[in-house]
């Protein structure tokens, strides 16, 4: 059985109207929700001025593995954050900045935390304070339109 964690993930970008449907596929297979409550996504409430939000409780290995695949795939930037399983793994923040894939420590809170070995092995405060922009990342809004 797979340990389980909350997982909230946010997406954006520029994506073809071509390749929504697999998108949409992509969010259904993980059985992500636009909310911690469980309100399912319906694809005519995209607000395209923000980028997209999901979320869900109890989700494997503490990834939305075919979101993450679909995004990394098309390019599209995201951040997503996952809560720890004792035992396990920790809270992590993963951010695709569209070229590469970087994962940080983070608290339950989805606060960036570094331990004084990371601190130590960046060497200097401008080091620290671009890995902690780093996984502060902006997240653009998602644009399902024709320049994908």
């Amino acid at each position: 059985m797979a340990d389980r964690a909350s997982v909230a993930i946010r997406i954006g970008g520029s994506l073809s109207p071509a390749l929504f449907p697999a998108l949409l596929a992509a969010i259904e297979s993980d059985g992500a929700f636009t909310d911690w409550n469980g309100t399912a996504f319906v694809p005519d409430n995209l607000d395209q001025s923000v980028p997209l939000y999901l979320a869900d409780h109890e989700v494997a290995w503490g990834r939305f593995e075919a979101i993450e695949a679909f995004c990394v795939d098309h390019g599209l930037v995201f951040a997503r954050w996952a809560g720890g399983a004792p035992g396990a793994f920790g809270p992590e923040r993963l951010v695709f900045d569209g070229t590469s894939i970087r994962s940080f420590a983070a608290s339950d809170d989805d606060e960036i935390m570094m331990s004084a070995e990371t601190v130590r092995g960046l060497g200097s405060y401008a080091a620290v304070l671009s890995h902690l922009a780093a996984a502060e990342f902006e997240i653009p809004p998602l644009r399902v339109n024709g320049s994908a």
